[in-house]
């Protein structure tokens, strides 16, 4: 099954504007998430053509289409069904057309060779754009639907369906992961991965992230038969394993790679296709927000950063850490987001750029709508999307607040208190000061927690009818009440999480930065940081300048560590040459942070070629580049003064 169409980002961008009289259309061409380039474009107005134009190597485009007409926007490409749209503004008032109006549309092209479609369906319009009656341009939905339920009604499985009941049709999304079924279960990174009905026909294609996550929307259980998952050539004598485990972590299949592909079907003893099911899936993210001009690199560091919808309206706000680094929670796959900063947080001659985690450069936050920079990306199967996800074994948390009995003028200090996971196990352990402020610092991210105390004394809860529970800014989060005998308990909603919980990228560095106690015992003995160099080099990259500039401003805050940097490589190649590589990139980062003001006593390089691989792949065996990856790293020694 295909993607419904769908609206990206519908917003005007300056209703003062009174000499405006067109509408601009900012359209992305896709094909099964990716972007499709080299489609031709012709518009055409009372049956005459009034523009036509090819995109090249580009999949995105804009057209202005004056008010007060009708058009029909037709798309030609060699991949895709021949189609066209339809925009109906002939019925716009007066006072609509002075408004500056930007329609921005995500098109999915259907595939040329898909077996499921009713291609007859395809000289009537695809979609509809047309005017509220009151002051926007927007998707005719009524209309959508009709056409998807059509186009697809040459599918036996889905006529069967809708002939017995028209309710029966469901669309689901599917989540799922996969990974190389051996000791470490790396993920399978940036592979193919089909859809397949029960005539073999791929009906949907996807391709799996960073982490070896895939995410198929809109599927209809009665088109959907298996799972596969496409190496392409890398494979030829080699015998490798495959497993696909679900949103929860189970796994539901396991498999061989044969010709360069492994499969998981559904049968009646494995229903792979339904434990795939996750209505609730969505996205996390975390990147980084550095400044930047000619002469000079700082952190967007504590800073407050915005999630936007397609409306341009702010849903999130979140906050830097000294590394310019945040996290956004619940992004729903396909749907449109916006980045953004406040201008006037951005120093004075400086731009803003996004950079993952590991500061890979991934775009300039450089688009200004109103008074706010801002970079749109969607939550689809895309290059950019794929560098800022981020896994939740990759997150930490702070949870924190204020726990009063019955009013604010009876705080309950010293009163042990519990986190626990979704399991109720326990994951860490604080107890309330005098304010009845309680804080857990730098724990493991869970979705789903509960507080719980415990009254040592035996008498702090005895005579409390409620306990009021704040957050650390004194607002209001949760009254809960307490029944004497038994444990309090408080298990938040996910909005009452919101305002006690912060979120952040597990950057092991933080913890060095920490002034509390318990969270700088938590502290990484050893780091390994991505820092890459060209093949056989060991000149520093960009990337590498930045997260050693990081790793400059940690020394430079705390006087009670050294380090000692250590440099490693995988098996491929000579053992010598490796070792006298190794010992070059790390005297290179070395000098590197030497030259930023570190203390040469503080750092020590040291190169140790191949002599510690982490995992089996020595010299004489075989493994895929995903398993090589680990042992090309740099290590760094925290040492205690």
């Amino acid at each position: 099954m295909f993607k419904v169409c769908r609206i990206i980002n519908l917003f005007f961008l300056a209703p003062f504007i009174l000499n405006s009289q067109s509408l601009t259309f900012d359209g992305n061409n896709t094909l099964d998430g990716q972007p499709l380039l080299n489609t031709t474009i012709t518009v055409m107005e009372s049956g005459k053509q009034i523009k036509t134009f090819n995109t090249g190597n580009q999949s995105t485009f804009k057209l202005d289409l004056p008010f007060g007409k009708n058009y029909s926007i037709y798309f030609i490409n060699a991949k895709s069904q021949r189609m066209y749209m339809d925009v109906i503004m002939n019925n716009l008032p007066e006072k609509a057309q002075k408004i500056n109006m930007t329609y921005a549309f995500d098109i999915p092209f259907f595939p040329k060779d898909a077996a499921t479609f009713d291609t007859a369906q395809f000289k009537n319009p695809f979609h509809k754009v047309i005017f509220d009656g009151k002051n926007k341009m927007v998707d005719d939905t009524i209309y959508m639907k009709q056409f998807i339920a059509k186009v697809y009604l040459r599918n036996e499985n889905v006529k069967a369906a809708v002939a017995a009941d028209p309710k029966t049709i469901k669309w689901n999304n599917l989540a799922g992961k996969f990974s190389y079924n051996n000791k470490e279960k790396l993920p399978v990174r940036n592979k193919k991965v089909n859809l397949i009905n029960g005539n073999g026909a791929v009906v949907k294609t996807t391709s799996t992230n960073k982490y070896g996550n895939f995410i198929f929307t809109g599927v209809n259980l009665n088109d959907a038969r298996k799972i596969e998952i496409d190496f392409k050539k890398e494979f030829t004598n080699q015998t490798v394993s495959v497993e696909l485990t679900n949103s929860k972590g189970e796994v539901i299949c396991t498999n061989n790679v044969t010709n360069n592909k492994a499969e998981c079907q559904s049968s009646a003893t494995n229903k792979v296709i339904e434990k795939l099911i996750d209505p609730r899936f969505s996205y996390k993210i975390s990147a980084k927000l550095i400044q930047e001009n000619d002469k000079k690199i700082s952190f967007y560091a504590k800073r407050t950063v915005l999630l936007l919808n397609d409306k341009n309206t702010v849903i999130r706000r979140g906050k830097t850490n000294p590394f310019g680094s945040f996290v956004f929670t619940d992004l729903k796959p396909g749907q449109t987001y916006l980045i953004g900063v406040e201008k006037i947080d951005v120093e004075t001659g400086m731009k803003v750029n996004l950079y993952t985690n590991a500061d890979h450069y991934i775009a300039p936050v450089d688009s200004a709508i109103t008074s706010r920079f801002v970079r749109r990306f969607s939550a689809d199967n895309n290059s950019v999307f794929n560098d800022l996800l981020i896994d939740e074994s990759q997150l930490r948390m702070d949870v924190s607040g204020k726990l009063y009995g019955d009013n604010m003028n009876n705080p309950l200090g010293d009163l042990k208190i519990l986190l626990l996971n979704d399991k109720f196990e326990t994951i860490d352990t604080t107890t309330t000061d005098g304010f009845g402020r309680f804080i857990f610092k730098y724990i493991p991210f869970s979705k789903d927690y509960t507080i719980t105390g415990l009254d040592d004394k035996e008498s702090l809860l005895e005579a409390i009818s409620n306990i009021l529970v704040y957050n650390s800014e004194d607002e209001v989060v949760k009254i809960v009440s307490n029944f004497k005998g038994k444990r309090f308990k408080y298990n938040p909603l996910d909005a009452e999480k919101s305002k006690l919980t912060e979120i952040y990228a597990d950057d092991p560095w933080l913890a060095l930065l920490s002034t509390d106690t318990k969270t700088i015992r938590k502290a990484n003995t050893i780091i390994i940081e991505d820092i890459l160099f060209e093949s056989g080099k060991y000149n520093l990259l960009p990337d590498a300048r930045r997260t050693l500039e990081k790793i400059a401003l940690v020394l430079s805050l705390t006087a009670t560590i050294k380090i000692e940097l250590s440099a490693h490589t995988d098996s491929n190649g000579d053992d010598a040459s490796n070792q006298l590589l190794s010992e070059q990139r790390a005297k290179a980062a070395v000098d590197f942070m030497i030259g930023k003001g570190v203390d040469p006593a503080r750092v020590i390089a040291k190169g140790y070629g191949e002599t510690r691989i982490t995992n089996r792949c020595k010299n004489g065996v075989f493994c895929t580049d995903d398993e090589h990856q680990p042992n090309r790293r740099i290590e760094f020694k925290i040492l205690r003064n």
